[in-house]
């Protein structure tokens, strides 16, 4: 992953299981920014269902034109 500030690449300085996120990770980069990121775990069933509904929204654009 990137930094957000300068955009080189980071490290992960800590990891932790969280019980709201399911990780969460303290980075660093190369110019000494650090910042957290927090991961979640998505189900399979939330992924199709997200697809779906992207497919459908483009089927509707494509009507429109």
């Amino acid at each position: 992953m990137k930094c957000p500030t300068c955009g080189a690449w980071t490290i992960i300085k800590r990891n932790k299981e969280s019980p709201i996120f399911g990780y969460t990770r303290r980075r660093e980069c190369a110019n000494e920014h650090r910042f957290t990121t927090q991961e979640r775990v998505v189900s399979e069933d939330a992924i199709k269902q997200y697809q779906r509904l992207h497919i459908l929204k483009v089927a509707k654009k494509k009507v429109k034109q």
